[in-house]
């Protein structure tokens, strides 16, 4: 069973970070959270502390990370997704991987309204998830 863990991070002005995806073959230029899919042994929390440091070069304290959600209610193949939030006191460098064009740093009003439309159904459970948060 394929899982995916991504995390969203909240700069110290309750600002998000949102990244673009390059030439992803389902969800090109889709909006995106860095992240990715579980290797074979690895827990959720590993694969997204990983993920997060290879997407956008930003390392995570794991004690300062919040579980948000687990299910594959969003999934249309089964997948289970994994979300997690941290806040940051002071917004980091992002260096951004091949994976990605850009990023942008903006409101949660702006977010929710940029992954609301998105193609890809784990950043429709994002906008549901963090919708219901406000």
């Amino acid at each position: 069973m394929k899982q995916v863990a991504k995390l969203i991070i909240i700069d110290q002005n309750d600002n998000y970070l949102l990244m673009k995806r390059s030439d992803h073959p389902t969800f090109p230029n889709d909006p995106d959270l860095p992240g990715g899919t579980l290797e074979e042994g690895e827990e959720p929390l590993e694969t997204m502390l990983r993920e997060v440091t290879e997407e956008a070069g930003v390392t995570v304290n794991p004690q300062e990370v919040k579980h948000v959600y687990t299910g594959a209610n969003y999934s249309h193949h089964g997948t289970v997704y994994h979300l997690y939030t941290t806040r940051v006191n002071e917004r980091p460098e992002i260096i951004i991987s091949w994976e990605h064009d850009s990023y942008d740093w903006m409101s949660k009003e702006e977010f929710l309204a940029r992954v609301g439309g998105a193609a890809d159904t784990y950043m429709q459970m994002v906008h549901d998830i963090i919708g219901q948060k406000s």
